[in-house]
């Protein structure tokens, strides 16, 4: 799976992978929507999960009033996609959900 694929996806605002760190490997992003912050968010996210469950990998996804947020670690990096929650919740989950 490939960001820009992600990204294509109606109502989708952004996508990206970050590393452990979170610094931003790839991102594509509408403008007004912050890829850096993104990716450090999900950075920390993802390390806080595997922290506190002490599991190799992690995924989550947020639920804000506006937005969703999807997060999943893989061997390339964190993989994070940010899509309005009128957005095709259940298509963006399966593209997700096929990153390895």
């Amino acid at each position: 799976m490939k960001v820009d694929e992600l990204a294509r996806i109606p109502k989708v605002l952004g996508a990206g992978i970050a590393t452990e760190d979170g610094f931003v490997v790839e991102s594509q992003f509408s403008v007004g929507y912050d890829a850096e912050r993104s990716a450090a968010m999900a950075a920390q996210i993802v390390n806080s999960i595997k922290r506190s469950l002490d599991v190799e990998r992690a995924s989550a996804i947020l639920y804000t009033p506006k937005s969703v947020f999807f997060i999943k670690e893989s061997e390339n990096g964190i993989f994070f996609v940010i899509c309005h929650k009128d957005a095709n919740l259940g298509l963006v989950k399966i593209k997700t959900d096929k990153i390895k």
